[in-house]
C-alpha cells in the first residue's frame, strides 16, 4: 500500500482544493487551507492516519479471508429468513432482481458497484486532507472502527451472501453484470481453496479475496462518509446519501448481500461515527474553525473558558 500514499495525498489535497473553489467559492478559505497543509504538523498527522489505515486494511483482509478456517458455521439460511420476516414475507433479493431485470439499471449498477474501492479510497483521501486536526483524527478513527469491528462480525456471523446460497435468483441477470459475475467467481474459487485448507492442506490463495456478507461494509462505508459530510462538508451530504442508496440497491441486485446486511452496516457506521466523536471530545487548545458558513450547524461556537490556545479566540465543536 505504500506506493498508493502519494496518490492519497495529492488526490486528497486536490479534492479539498476543488471543494473550496466550487462549494465554498472562497479564495481566502483556499489560501488558508493551503497554508495549513504546508506545515509539519499537518503532514505528520496525515502520515499517522494513513499508517493506521494501512494496518486496518492489512488486518481486515487477513481476518476476513481466514473466517472459513476459524468458524465453519454459516448463517445464510437464517439471514434469508430474517430478510423475509422484516419485509412482510417478501424477499428483497427476489423483489429487486425482478423489478430491474432487463432494464438499463442493471449494467449501470454493475459498473457503480465495481467502482466502490475507488470511491472509498478517494473519499478517505478527501476527508483525511481536511485542515482541522480533531476532525481528521475522528474521521480516521471511525474508519478504523468500522472495518475492524466489521471484520470481527464476519467472524462471529459467517455468511456467504445470497448469490452463493440461492444462485437461481440471479440466473437471468448474469449476462447483464459481467463485473459482478467475474468478481463472484474469483471469490468463490478462493473460498474453495480456504475450505480445502481445513484438512491441513492449504494451497496458495489470495488474502484480498475473502467472502463475507454480514454486515455490508459497502453500504456502511458510504453511510459513514455521509455522516461526516453532514458534519463538515454539508454540500456533499446528498452525494453520499445517493451513493449509499445506490450501493444498498446494488448489494441486493448483484446478490452480494441480504438487505439485513445493509441495515447492519448502516447501524455499525453510525455507532463507529458516534464512538469516534465520544472517544475524543473537543477540548481546550483544539483549533477548529475556518469560519465557513458552509459548515452550517457545525460551525464553531463560543464556549466560556475554552480557548484555542493560539489567538485567544474561543471555540468548541458541537457534539
Amino acid at each position: 500500500m505504500v506506493p498508493m500514499l502519494p496518490g492519497a495525498l495529492l488526490g486528497g489535497v486536490a479534492l479539498q482544493t476543488l471543494y473550496r473553489l466550487v462549494a465554498r467559492r472562497s479564495l481566502g478559505s483556499l489560501l488558508d487551507y493551503l497554508r495549513r497543509v504546508a506545515t509539519w504538523g499537518w503532514i505528520v498527522l496525515w502520515l499517522r492516519m494513513w499508517f493506521a489505515a494501512m494496518l486496518m486494511t492489512y488486518s481486515y483482509f487477513w481476518l476476513k479471508v481466514s473466517v472459513p478456517l476459524l468458524n465453519e458455521h454459516l448463517w445464510d439460511p437464517q439471514l434469508w429468513t430474517l430478510d423475509r420476516l422484516l419485509h412482510a414475507g417478501l424477499s428483497p433479493s427476489i423483489f429487486v432482481t425482478q423489478l430491474f431485470k432487463g432494464s438499463f439499471f442493471v449494467p449501470l449498477i454493475d459498473r457503480w458497484y465495481g467502482t466502490w474501492v475507488t470511491t472509498i479510497f478517494y473519499t478517505m483521501a478527501f476527508f483525511s486532507a481536511a485542515p482541522e486536526p480533531l476532525f481528521r483524527r475522528r474521521f480516521m478513527a471511525s474508519c478504523v472502527f468500522l472495518w475492524t469491528l466489521g471484520s470481527w462480525i464476519y467472524f462471529a456471523l459467517p455468511a456467504l451472501g445470497p448469490v452463493y446460497t440461492v444462485p437461481d435468483v440471479w440466473a437471468d441477470l448474469r449476462g447483464q453484470m459481467p463485473r459482478a459475475q467475474s468478481a463472484q467467481l474469483a471469490l468463490w474459487e478462493n473460498y474453495q481453496k480456504l475450505i480445502a485448507g481445513r484438512t491441513g492442506i492449504l494451497k496458495r490463495f489470495n488474502p484480498t479475496l475473502g467472502v463475507a456478507a454480514m454486515p455490508s461494509l459497502h453500504v456502511g462505508g458510504h453511510w459513514l462518509f455521509a455522516l461526516w459530510a453532514h458534519r463538515r462538508a454539508r454540500p456533499l451530504f446528498v452525494v453520499f446519501l445517493v451513493a449509499t442508496l445506490l450501493t444498498f440497491t446494488g448489494s441486493l441486485l448483484t446478490g452480494w448481500h441480504y438487505a439485513v446486511d445493509g441495515y447492519a452496516g448502516i447501524l455499525l457506521a453510525w455507532l463507529c461515527y458516534r464512538l469516534a466523536i465520544l472517544g475524543e471530545p473537543a477540548g481546550r487548545g483544539e483549533h477548529q474553525g475556518e469560519g465557513s458558513s458552509a459548515r452550517g450547524p457545525e460551525q464553531d461556537k463560543p464556549a466560556a473558558g475554552k480557548t484555542d490556545g493560539t489567538a485567544g479566540a474561543t471555540a468548541v465543536e458541537a457534539p
